[in-house]
């Protein structure tokens, strides 16, 4: 049974893109792609195929992982191992634009799919190779996954609490911000080339990612490396407030908004006290967080979130309630987006998932329809390769692809 597909007008429109990487750092960077219009092929290879199949809650068999990291993509099976399997992945690349892989490195290159050997049938391809720590240096080899990036990256290190624990954020976050990153320098490398620079290989590492993604507000003491430097505290070291009646959080970051917060709990006191009248001072001293802690978030507590919300609006002060993820499709402010959108997929039925986040006024984005079954475009994609009837069946039968 096949999934209904859209055809997406988006800005990528008529961008071909084979797509042999799993899990979550090059499906999630290829489907905003297909999102914004480019035709994704799906390459797994026989068997259970990607691991994000297995894991999740299901519908009727299906993950909700592989659906959202994969949508709107046309799916093949092959077997890299037969001869027969790597002719077909070469076929695939000499018509693509665009070649993703996250093997560990050295992989794509013994089993002939590596840039050397692809770049022979296409030299104008762009070629992604996305690894966990990079293709060279001590841990090039290791095997990984999302938790290991964070602990090698520092993002761990910087959830840490009084206790100095290292914590994990409760998301696959570095898999996530190396999607976003191998998506724009995807993009990136396909302007190169229409300018006539050419195809060319790109390699992301995650703990590349990762570190770049942290440093612009949480490294800021290792960045100046100077003898006339000032260490202050992050300004992302915000926390949730705790109100009478559930939680919130609030960003008092100027003097004024510092003021008008005390002023609305009713401890303007302390926007007073000379040693917190400017930011510079309140980073400075070190009995502020005591202070903000214990008297201006204890101050909150004696308010609802209703309450609380309107007296720093009226502040002028930044502040919004904590929401739950079951409460998110039913947000007013979500709602008024038009994020949360409604498809159907063949197998696994009715479904709701998030629109693309950018919303392009010419060239519209939009989710270009539910991820397929395995190898549920086997026929078709061969048959645009010129394999008839007669030849498909021999491939199968070789085991080539399935």
């Amino acid at each position: 049974m096949n999934a209904a597909r859209r055809s997406v007008d988006g800005p990528l429109r008529g961008v071909r893109i084979v797509d042999l990487s799993t899990v979550l750092s090059g499906p999630v960077a290829t489907t905003l792609m297909a999102d914004q219009g480019a035709s994704v092929i799906k390459v797994e290879a026989p068997g259970a195929g990607d691991l994000t199949r297995q894991i999740s809650t299901r519908s009727n068999g299906v993950t909700a992982m592989f659906q959202l990291a994969n949508r709107g993509k046309r799916a093949i099976t092959i077997d890299l191992t037969r001869e027969q399997g790597k002719v077909v992945m070469h076929k695939l690349a000499a018509k693509a634009d665009v070649f993703v892989q996250n093997f560990r490195p050295g992989v794509a290159d013994r089993i002939g799919i590596g840039y050397d050997a692809l770049r022979e049938v296409n030299n104008a391809l762009i070629y992604l190779s996305i690894s966990g720590f990079g293709s060279r240096g001590p841990l090039a080899q290791t095997k990984v996954y999302d938790n290991l990036i964070q602990a090698a990256s520092g993002f761990a290190s910087v959830q840490s609490g009084a206790d100095g624990h290292p914590t994990f954020i409760k998301n696959l976050a570095c898999d996530k911000i190396t999607a976003l990153t191998a998506a724009q320098a995807i993009t990136a490398a396909l302007y190169a080339r229409a300018v006539g620079r050419g195809g060319q290989h790109v390699e992301l590492a995650m703990l590349d990612a990762a570190v770049w993604f942290l440093w612009t507000d949480r490294a800021t003491e290792f960045t100046w490396t100077g003898p006339n430097v000032k260490v202050l505290p992050s300004l992302s070291q915000y926390d949730v407030t705790r109100f009478k009646d559930g939680w919130g959080t609030i960003a008092a970051v100027t003097d004024e908004e510092f003021a008008g917060l005390c002023r609305a709990l009713g401890v303007g006191h302390i926007a007073d006290d000379p040693r917190f009248t400017t930011m510079t001072k309140r980073l400075s001293d070190p009995d502020y967080p005591r202070v903000y802690r214990e008297i201006v978030q204890g101050a909150a507590g004696q308010f609802t979130v209703g309450e609380a919300l309107r007296r720093l609006s009226e502040a002028k002060v930044p502040a919004v309630a904590a929401v739950s993820l079951s409460e998110i499709p039913d947000h007013p402010q979500i709602i008024a987006n038009g994020l949360i959108v409604t498809d159907e997929h063949p197998v696994a039925g009715p479904l709701r998932q998030p629109r693309p986040a950018a919303r392009f006024s010419a060239t519209p984005a939009a989710a270009a329809g539910p991820a397929p079954l395995r190898g549920q475009d086997t026929d078709a994609i061969l048959d645009e390769l010129g394999y008839d009837a007669v030849a498909r069946d021999a491939l199968r039968a070789d085991g080539a692809v399935a």
